[in-house]
């Protein structure tokens, strides 16, 4: 809820004075099967809160041998040209689209991203995944350790209804890694008009010792250390979302936070999260819990890379 023009401009600013969050160029990648078209109509919704223009992919291998004209590249490139006509007519108008050659489809999304300087991708989810989840395959794990930029994913049968973003969700952990999704969430979010869910998660489970062997007063204390633990999450999600215009509401679970975002995923049309907190700077990296939720979200799932330097 945007609740007026002077918090609107500023949040404005802030989203785009955090520095790479705002994203202006989408690319999405098209395959001529219906996830092609969730990935063209979730980069279409996305585009149309950020202003960004968006650019429909389509990679076709080159032919090994010149064995016919059914299989000549030039064939192949009409073939091409011709699914992502149709899918910009059908699921994402006035989108500019581009075709590349290479038998590895990651390593030419990678290449097309590198070259037109996209600052998001959006892929759908793989063909024998469950309707309405995301379930990525094969080939978007290899994209995965390899971007610079942000990976979002469609739930199978997206293009359907495409949603729209009125709220947000965000899984925060207190690092820059999560402070990266917040800014990304809130640009989308002032652009959209849409709430933000705030999501921070205190992991419970005792270290790797006998729980069964521990006294009721070491129980006890371990939930105190909890609870005190939530206590100060809760005060710096709080701080962490203040400036950011749409109202943000903060909310802190004690338990496994995959369990948890997977529960949130079903209440927001757009989840947003950090990179795993380990690993180079500006790459794209999953941890268990990002894992989790690229094999089960209920909504579109959009990851950022991890900060150059903290936020």
């Amino acid at each position: 809820m945007i609740t007026s023009a002077q918090t609107t401009t500023q949040a404005r600013g802030n989203a785009r004075g955090s520095r790479g969050r705002e994203i202006l160029r989408i690319a999405a990648g098209i395959d001529g099967f219906p996830e092609g078209r969730d990935a063209a109509a979730l980069a279409h919704v996305l585009s149309q809160a950020t202003g960004a223009e968006v650019l429909l992919v389509a990679v076709h291998s080159a032919a090994l041998l010149p064995v016919g004209p059914e299989l000549s590249y030039r064939r192949l490139r009409q073939e091409a040209e011709r699914i992502l006509h149709e899918v910009r007519n059908s699921d994402a108008p006035a989108s500019r689209t581009a075709t590349a050659s290479d038998f590895s489809v990651p390593r030419a999304l990678l290449r097309v991203v590198r070259r037109h300087h996209c600052d998001l991708l959006v892929v759908g989810s793989a063909r024998e995944g469950p309707e309405g989840r995301i379930q990525i395959g094969d080939r978007t794990r290899q994209l995965l350790g390899q971007f610079k930029c942000a990976l979002a994913v469609a739930p199978r049968g997206l293009h359907a209804k495409p949603p729209r973003l009125r709220r947000i969700g965000v899984g925060y952990d207190g690092g820059p890694e999560a402070q990266a999704a917040l800014d990304v969430a809130a640009s989308i979010a002032v652009g959209a008009g849409a709430e933000v869910r705030v999501q921070a998660v205190v992991d419970d489970r005792p270290p790797p010792f006998s729980w069964s062997g521990l006294s009721g007063r070491l129980r006890a204390e371990w939930d105190e250390l909890i609870e005190d633990e939530m206590a100060q999450m809760r005060d710096q999600a709080t701080a962490a979302a203040r400036p950011m215009a749409p109202h943000a509401d903060v909310a802190v679970a004690r338990g496994r936070p995959s369990d948890v975002l997977l529960e949130l995923s079903a209440t927001v049309d757009l989840l947003v999260i950090g990179s795993r907190r380990w690993g180079p700077a500006h790459r794209l990296l999953l941890g268990s819990t990002g894992e989790a939720l690229m094999h089960g979200s209920a909504c579109a799932l959009l990851a950022v890379p991890r900060p150059t330097e903290p936020s």
